[in-house]
């Protein structure tokens, strides 16, 4: 993929929602940090063939440029997603939250802010924990620099779920306010797990390239084993999952959301 298709992609991605006649609970994907809600679209089919309506969000700062995602902060990202939370709230009797990376973090806030209402959570490779690998960053700078990624290139997965198009050097320094953000919502979100009291779907990729096993640990340690489920793909990473790790976390996803 070129980069000009790679910013026209990116621009492209935008919040979607899908209502369904006589659904009474609401599906919300929520994606992480410079991520976008493309990257749930599967998801989102599966969870209507269920008879769930079901919404993605696409975070302040995030679907355009490197200076519009600078210009963004973690106080934002918490306030449109307890806004849109409570503007469901009103249409449906009840929701289910569904988050990638950072958006299981702000799942996982957004439920301890205003639970009501809330009867699960869906969290794929949360990052309680980071430990960063040399493929996460290999892959970021393919991303950030290179005019073209073979979809062959382990780096096309992440790029397929960017919202954020690549900038200068100088744009992607005035980010590290935005990742010190991060690393808050992780500190808090762990300062919390110990109150959940839902059912709650974990999904861990062991070859995950950014989120520690340490974050799988904090799990089951925090959460109380009658609500916590943990199911690791051990074919995937944090942006590609194998064909076997997809049939499970799609049968797993949808056995969860019925009996929620």
């Amino acid at each position: 993929m070129k980069k000009r298709e790679t910013n026209e992609q990116m621009e492209r991605q935008q919040p979607c929602y899908y209502p369904r006649e006589g659904a009474s609970t609401i599906v919300v994907f929520i994606h992480g940090i410079v991520e976008g809600p493309d990257q749930f679209l599967g998801l989102m089919k599966r969870s209507s063939e269920l008879g769930f309506a079901s919404s993605s969000l696409l975070l302040p700062g995030h679907g355009g440029t490197g200076e519009e995602f600078a210009r963004s902060s973690r106080q934002q990202w918490l306030e449109y997603v307890n806004a849109e939370i409570a503007r469901y709230k009103k249409n449906y009797n009840s929701i289910i939250l569904v988050g990638h990376s950072m958006g299981s973090l702000l799942s996982f806030l957004t439920y301890m802010e205003s639970p009501e209402q809330i009867i699960g959570i869906v969290a794929i490779d949360t990052p309680l924990y980071v430990r960063v690998k040399g493929r996460a960053l290999r892959n970021n700078l393919k991303v950030g620099f290179c005019k073209e990624i073979p979809e062959s290139d382990p780096a096309h997965a992440l790029l397929e779920a960017s919202s954020v198009a690549p900038c200068s050097i100088l744009t992607y320094l005035s980010w590290v306010p935005r990742m010190i953000d991060l690393f808050c919502l992780m500190k808090k979100t762990r300062e919390v797990l110990p109150q959940v009291s839902i059912p709650t779907l974990v999904f861990h990729a062991d070859d995950d390239e950014l989120v520690s096993a340490s974050s799988v640990k904090c799990f089951e340690r925090t959460i109380p084993e009658k609500y916590l489920q943990l199911v690791h793909l051990k074919e995937s990473t944090h942006f590609f999952y194998g064909n076997a790790d997809w049939d499970l976390l799609y049968y797993t996803f949808s056995h969860f959301l019925q009996s929620c």
